[in-house]
């Protein structure tokens, strides 16, 4: 325990918690990482194409784009060649 995550994990983290939409609350508890950490990733990953920011009665929801989720389907494959 205690191992500390790569970026990518935390992507993969972030991208799995927002694939049916998420704010940023439920990003911060469901990745494990507190809210600046979540500011800057989430930022990066909108910058990228991996989120996409939508409003819902004037709530910020945070999802999972086509290119997002491509990411974690080839994060996967990767992990199990590592195995």
């Amino acid at each position: 325990m205690g191992e500390k995550r790569s970026r990518f994990e935390i992507f993969v983290a972030i991208l799995k918690v927002t694939g049916s939409g998420a704010n940023m609350t439920k990003i911060v508890y469901g990745a494990n990482i507190n809210f600046k950490m979540a500011q800057n990733y989430i930022e990066y990953l909108l910058d990228k194409d991996f989120l996409v920011l939508t409003s819902e009665n004037g709530k910020k929801i945070y999802s999972t784009t086509e290119k997002g989720r491509d990411f974690v389907k080839k994060y996967g494959e990767l992990e199990e060649l590592a195995e």
